[in-house]
């Protein structure tokens, strides 16, 4: 990624990161350059700022990198971790949790539209294909104008729309295996058609995308993850439609709806062992094995729709409204709970209706405002399918014969609303200062719950009635400043500081509802809204930064700092969360940087260097291997013609320990990307992992510890990293 063009390469692009945290709109146009060659990006509202005037760490990676990645076999979390110099290593399973920004949690969106939810399921990169993807917009750290949900940093998947494709037809098909044997394949057939007139622009996609068995480097099969869930033996389905009318020369609509499905259907499963006995025996090698049966296997399922109203002559100033409507429904595969003797498997539904009202004014030709209101309603609720036990401890937990369903958590409805303020003012040529404030308030209502063993006796008859733990409302008010300047120090160099704030509530379907019932189903002691209520979790940020760029040579370069007043506990018993008054402090340094040797040779990379620490009893201790982020470190060398390209890549994830002595084993993988431009289309060619390094990946070293409580056998959550693998890919836009 450069920050600017290059004499041999395409226009690059710029995030005004006001704009992503504010308006959460999509782009209009392709963005164009100022006089000294920095990009520029034309916003939802029709305004342009380059990034010599941004006081953040912004990038964009661009369609051209996410399809030479994508084509050539790197997994999306992996292609995104690879560019993204403070994001944490790919999981290679269906979730991404854990693999957070500097150290925090990410706040992930298409086209503005968050796929947060109060609910922390880490599925938000199981929500799009990269065919439909163009390009991605990334602001490290936290941002208060923005608000929950943003402390590590902001990832905008944005959309090709109509307008902005390079053809009226686009094609994909492409294959990549690791040829260990028949099972151990992946394919995709992706066609979009598009038209564009002058008041006229829309476009319509479907992608297909089917994946068998993943191998590890020693060509044994990869274990499908038993936690949360896995991305073999899965069919995608991405269907995306974008519609944009242009009703007057200061008007403009855009429609857009999606339906995204990743469904797994899967004849192997995980060797539990007869009466599951390779999970209490640490002895036991686990492995997966031909003759699993469940009718209901993980999904994700998700409709998206969102319109925008654009008017660039409001009043003399710019009006964006936006309305858009989320529905997604994420499930499980069942997994035992020897403590109540049952088995059982979440599926998890959110549904999400907002809006946002934004107002971009000029009042002199040095001040520039934004401000406008955001409003957001959200409905959670759970259910957990049961299994009959006793068949899936003689079968080695192959067969699951469905016996019923019943409540997981408590349903959760969110409701928010803010108000924001933001200035930016031009000091003089060199010197730009901005300010801005956000007040956002969030009720959160509980609906009363019996505890989830008791729905399950209560379903097996083995107990008569059970008490509900009440519910309730806990609301928070909370105000979020940002503050920071950037100095041109000449015209390719600047340095920017910032300060920022963000506002978490952790995840409160994981801490209400739970309880200890008597022995008659009453209740003896609870975690409720009125005796226990939820804090929430408020984070202060700092930057400092400088950044070059010219013909030949970019880089950007920033020191950051991070201070939360508490810790988000994880128990590992009962897999529930608190919040503690520990502090958190996450430091380190992010780079970026690209250099242009020749016309057609260029090198590079980026590092982040992280430090995650929590404050125990007055002393700073290094923070838990389940949450800290390692070091990484990117670097490639890339080789471009007319006529080919090639392009190879290496990261390194570094060792971490935490304070009980818990490790994260670094490891480091080669991927080799070549392209051939054909009379008609181009041919891409992939090889991911070239020396077949054998791993474990981030997040398997994350649930070793995360469920080491509940499970003696560390190797059912043990997940080797796929081995070399191989894939073509050809590609046609006209």
């Amino acid at each position: 990624m450069k920050l600017a063009q290059s004499k041999s390469k395409s226009i690059k692009f710029i995030l005004n990161p006001i704009v992503i945290a504010m308006l959460g709109m999509p782009l209009l146009a392709q963005a164009e350059v100022d006089d000294e060659g920095y990009a520029m990006v034309v916003t939802a509202n029709r305004s342009a700022q380059s990034i010599s005037d941004i006081a953040a760490t912004v990038l964009v990676i661009e369609e051209e990198q996410i399809a030479e990645q994508a084509q050539s076999g790197v997994d999306f979390k992996a292609l995104l971790a690879n560019l993204i110099p403070s994001l944490d290593m790919g999981s290679q399973s269906r979730t991404n949790s854990g693999q957070n920004m500097r150290g925090r949690k990410t706040l992930v969106m298409i086209d503005g539209i968050s796929l947060n939810s109060s609910r922390s399921i880490s599925r938000q990169f199981d929500s799009i294909n990269p065919f439909n993807i163009s390009r991605i917009e990334v602001i490290s750290g936290a941002s208060a104008m923005y608000g929950g949900g943003s402390t590590g940093g902001i990832i905008n998947i944005i959309t090709k729309k109509g307008n902005n494709v390079s053809g009226n037809s686009e094609t994909w098909v492409g294959a990549k295996s690791g040829f260990n044997n028949s099972e151990d394949l992946q394919y995709q057939v992706a066609q979009a058609l598009s038209t564009s007139t002058d008041t006229l622009d829309a476009r319509l996609a479907i992608s297909y995308d089917h994946s068998d068995a993943m191998y590890d480097a020693n060509g044994d099969m990869v274990l499908q993850d038993v936690t949360q869930t896995s991305s073999q033996y899965v069919s995608q389905v991405d269907i995306l439609g974008s519609v944009g009318f242009d009703l007057t020369d200061t008007q403009r609509l855009e429609l857009m709806a999606q339906y995204y499905n990743s469904g797994q259907d899967s004849d192997y499963g995980v060797d539990y062992g007869t009466s599951y006995g390779n999970i209490s025996d640490p002895s036991q090698e686990i492995n997966m094995v031909d003759g699993y049966q469940l009718d209901d296997q993980a999904q994700t399922d998700r409709y998206l729709i969102a319109a925008n109203y654009i008017n660039s002559d409001f009043y003399n100033q710019t009006m964006n409204l936006q309305l858009f409507y989320r529905s997604e429904s994420l499930r499980f595969n069942p997994f035992p709970d020897f403590a109540n003797s049952s088995l059982g498997g979440s599926e998890q539904d959110t549904k999400v209706v907002g809006s946002k009202l934004v107002f971009t004014a000029k009042p002199t030709d040095a001040l520039s405002l934004v401000y406008g209101i955001d409003a957001e309603y959200e409905k959670f609720s759970a259910t957990q399918t049961y299994y009959d036990i006793s068949t899936a401890l003689a079968s080695s937990g192959l067969i699951n014969n469905r016996i019923g369903a019943a409540g997981r958590y408590p349903d959760i409805a969110t409701t928010s609303i803010a108000g924001f303020l933001q200035g930016d003012y031009d000091v003089n040529s060199a010197l730009n200062v901005h300010a801005g404030l956000r007040y956002q308030y969030t009720n959160v209502k509980v609906s009363d719950f019996v505890g989830a063993a008791q729905q399950y006796k209560l379903l097996t008859g083995s107990l008569a009635s059970a008490e509900a733990i009440g519910g309730g409302t806990k609301a928070y008010g909370n105000t979020l400043v940002n503050a920071g300047l950037v100095y041109k120090l000449t015209k390719q160099q600047q340095l920017w500081f910032n300060f920022s704030q963000g506002f978490e509530v952790p995840d409160p379907a994981k801490y209400y509802g739970q309880g200890v019932y008597n022995a008659d189903g009453t209740v003896a002691s609870s975690v409720n809204v009125s005796e226990n209520p939820l804090e929430g979790v408020k984070t202060n940020a700092l930057e400092l930064g400088y950044r070059i760029n010219d013909e030949l040579f970019s880089a950007q370069l920033a020191s950051y700092y991070s201070i939360s007043d508490k810790k988000v506990d994880y128990n590992k018993a009962d897999q529930t969360v608190d919040v503690v008054d520990d502090k958190v402090r996450i430091y380190g340094l992010e780079a970026q940087l690209d250099f242009y040797l020749t016309e057609e040779i260029s090198t590079g990379g980026n590092f982040n260097y992280i430090i995650s620490e929590t404050k125990v009893d007055g002393e700073w201790q290094d923070l838990s291997v389940a949450s800290a982020s390692p070091s990484k470190l990117t670097a490639y060398l890339n080789w471009h013609t007319e006529q080919f390209a090639t392009r190879l890549q290496t990261t390194q994830m570094f060792d971490y320990k935490d304070a009980s002595g818990s490790k994260l084993e670094g490891y480091n993988t080669v991927d080799l990307l070549s392209g051939i431009k054909l009379p008609v289309g181009k041919v891409q060619f992939g090889i991911t992992n070239l020396f077949n390094t054998e791993y474990d990946t981030l997040w398997s070293q994350r649930a070793q510890d995360t469920y080491s409580t509940l499970i003696a056998n560390s190797d059912l959550v043990k997940f080797q990293g796929q081995g070399r693998t191989y894939s073509i890919n050809y590609n046609v836009a006209f």
